[in-house]
């Protein structure tokens, strides 16, 4: 019996996509490496183990992004936007969360990543630029308790 795998085409050429296409992703197995997907149900790809912030199951239909099409033909996928887009959407998540948790927090620039990861989904590099952009904005007070909403 053939697996859902095969039916995919393992290399593509380097105008299939360009980089940071959003795509549509179905996880089909779980290596070593990471995560194999399929892309839009015609390519396979890998998103690296270092890239993945949650816990996924197989079947599951996420978004994701190309990262790159590599020189053997295989695709390299992440789950997260372009950095600009990914910083900027973190953002977006912190003050969210601020505001459903009364304007503070107890996570701050000198939290464990693993809290960081656990909250956000996001590694403590996005989650720092995050919250330094909001600090520069004047819409975050950073202090040796966390972080706080201006005004609160």
């Amino acid at each position: 019996m053939r697996t859902r795998l095969e039916y995919l085409t393992e290399f593509a050429e380097p105008d299939d996509f360009h980089r940071w296409e959003e795509v549509d992703l179905e996880i089909i197995d779980f290596t070593d490496l990471g995560m194999k997907v399929a892309i839009n149900g015609e390519f396979s790809g890998l998103v690296y183990a270092d890239q993945i912030y949650d816990r996924y199951i197989a079947g599951q239909k996420i978004k994701g992004y190309i990262t790159a099409i590599r020189e053997d033909g295989r695709i390299d996928v992440s789950l997260q936007p372009d950095k600009g887009r990914h910083v900027h959407s973190t953002s977006d998540k912190i003050l969210r969360y601020l505001k459903g948790a009364g304007g503070k927090s107890s996570l701050g620039d000198k939290s464990s990543p693993e809290l960081i990861k656990k909250e956000f989904q996001v590694s403590k590099k996005v989650f720092k630029q995050a919250i330094g952009g909001l600090y520069k904005q004047g819409k975050i007070k950073i202090t040796d308790q966390g972080i706080e909403l201006v005004g609160h």
